[in-house]
């Protein structure tokens, strides 16, 4: 809408709202609590016309608004000018804005009325209102009202006017206007329970208004009279009269925060979240709970949207919008055609869907390289293991059986030359010790490597070796039976023997403790100490390599040690 209408439309408000204010001073003071009820209901529907030109511009919602606004507000204007002429006027047009109003309530929310059969019940609408008014004045005597000398004459009045006839003609328009206000409730309720989504959500302020014209309409129809139909015209139906405009104001303020609800939306959503929770955090923000997303098929075939239903980005279905999301061709958004009218919004969805998805993508495609750094980690650690057991077998059948065998022969060498040779014997039994040695050496070389008892016996044998061994004097609470995975009995080998290690060399600790214990999904080793503590990974690469080779596994290593309080060192190692 140009700026100039808006502001033709804001100046009639306030002209009118200037009328009534006028129209309440003295002689009028006496209906002043009326003529601001009706100033409040017939400025509500200005405003909220005002809203509705702003918010929707291409519809024509604004329009009606204002129309069912100015004719609610125009009688009371007139009557109270004190012009016969417009005193006629006033009350031929009284009840016009019924029709407006229906016509406001068939139109909802797109501002156009869905089928030629609407278009013959607005037109009924106002005929029947503007005929029945017509029909009606020309038999009505102001005097009939009890008004005295000083009312305005009715310029239309015919005769003296006929009191039969004029009630004669108000039934048969009160009998009609019940049938129409009917028939318009039934198709306003057709139109609520067929509506999906958002246009399910926006007809909410149209209940309300439905709900107000059609008690108004049936309850204080002449053909009626019911008892309670002055409680209904002046106490129950303008507030519920009221409470539409308002609500469609409501829920215009809310509108403009939709934006920020689409913003918070997605920074909610956490990290990886799944494209399921992506349409649901949409859906919710916008108010579409229809909102699809969609993503093209890995064939190319076709769309599947979250709940892997095929969806036709042509022929979406009746009511149904189609939107590209970011202009790709690979994922779509489908929403109801009610959010037509907020082109921005549906712009602002799109685009956040979009950074939603790439963020999901590049996360995704970050994932997939750590999952594959993991991988060549753990591989590499796997071939690190196998080539130190193949160097512990090599060295066992090779080179320390060459030693056991060079160690017999220099004994049976040194017996024979001991009696012909005295200093021949000695110096075959300095070579013997020093083949002795190189065993023994050679034999911690291949424990090191990859210590033969793991292999035969198990976590059971090996640590209680590695106790056995230790300078520190250490107990073993508690080692689980039976075997586990290779790369997860050699990573609990290492922890326990890197940590003695420290505690031999750094910890100045008098006693150590290893307890190993199995628990749901993992394997926990726990060695502790009674040493100076202090102990931090970053301040050696023993700690580190120790962690990092946890980590291979996909366990983790976790070291306490205060100053002064003893080490605990602790790895969660995953084993089914």
């Amino acid at each position: 809408m140009s700026r100039r209408l808006l502001a033709v439309l804001i100046a009639g408000a306030i002209a009118a709202a200037g009328s009534l204010a006028w129209s309440g001073w003295p002689p009028h003071s006496d209906y002043l609590p009326i003529l601001i009820c009706y100033e409040v209901i017939g400025l509500s529907f200005l405003v909220a016309g005002i809203a509705a030109w702003v918010r929707w511009p291409a519809s024509r919602l604004g329009l009606l608004f204002t129309i069912a606004g100015y004719l609610y507000l125009l009688p009371y204007i007139l009557v109270n000018l004190a012009n016969p002429v417009a005193f006629t006027l006033g009350n031929l047009s009284q009840g016009i804005y019924t029709a407006a109003v229906a016509h406001l309530g068939l139109a909802w929310p797109t501002g156009r009325l869905r089928s030629r059969f609407e278009c013959g019940v607005v037109i009924a609408e106002y005929v029947t209102a503007v005929g029945f008014s017509l029909a009606a004045i020309v038999f009505w005597n102001p005097a009939f009202s009890g008004c005295d000398a000083s009312c305005p004459a009715n310029v239309l009045l015919v005769g003296d006017g006929s009191r039969s006839a004029g009630n004669a003609i108000s039934t048969i328009g009160g009998f009609v206007g019940v049938v129409l206000t009917a028939l318009v409730l039934t198709l306003i309720v057709r139109h609520w329970r067929s509506a999906r989504g958002w246009s399910r959500r926006a007809m909410v302020p149209l209940v309300w208004l439905a709900c107000a014209v059609g008690t108004e309409q049936i309850v204080t129809g002449s053909a009626l009279n019911l008892p309670l139909s002055s409680l209904v015209s002046f106490g129950l139906a303008p507030l519920v009269m009221l409470a539409g405009p308002a609500l469609f104001v409501i829920s215009t303020v809310r509108a403009r925060t939709a934006g920020g609800a689409l913003g918070t939306a997605i920074v909610d959503l956490e990290p990886g979240a799944s494209p399921d929770r992506l349409r649901e955090a949409l859906a919710r923000a916008l108010g579409d709970s229809t909102l699809q997303l969609a993503f093209r098929r890995p064939d190319g075939s076709g769309y599947l949207d979250t709940a892997s239903q095929a969806v036709d980005v042509h022929r979406p279905g009746p009511g149904r919008v189609v939107a590209r999301v970011a202009g790709s061709d690979e994922a779509v958004l489908v929403y109801d055609e009610g959010l037509a009218l907020e082109p921005q919004l549906v712009k602002l969805t799109a685009a956040a869907a979009s950074m939603a998805l790439e963020h999901a993508r590049l996360q995704a495609e970050v994932q997939a390289q750590l999952e594959q750094v993991r991988a060549s980690r753990t591989r590499i650690v796997e071939a690190g293991d196998a080539e130190r057991r193949r160097l512990e077998r090599d060295l066992h059948d090779g080179a320390q059986q060459r030693l056991v065998t060079l160690s017999l022969a220099l004994g049976m060498a040194r017996d024979r030359a001991a009696a012909a040779d005295p200093e021949l014997g000695l110096l075959i039994e300095s070579a013997g010790k020093e083949a002795r040695e190189a065993l023994t050496e050679l034999r911690e070389l291949a424990r090191g490597i990859h210590p033969a008892v793991l292999t035969e016996t198990g976590l059971t044998g090996a640590i209680q070796a590695l106790a056995e061994r230790s300078p520190v004097a250490t107990t073993i609470t508690a080692v689980p039976d039976g075997r586990f995975p290779a790369a997860i009995e050699a990573t609990a080998y290492f922890v326990v023997s890197e940590a003695l290690a420290n505690v031999a060399k750094h910890a100045r600790a008098g006693s150590a403790e290893v307890t190993i214990c199995q628990r749901p999904g993992l394997l926990v080793v726990e060695v502790s100490d009674d040493g100076a503590g202090g102990a931090r990974p970053e301040d050696g690469s023993g700690l580190r390599g120790l962690a990092d080779r946890v980590a291979s596994v996909g366990g983790v290593l976790r070291v306490d040690s205060p100053s002064g309080g003893g080490t605990r060192l602790e790895a969660d190692l995953p084993c089914p």
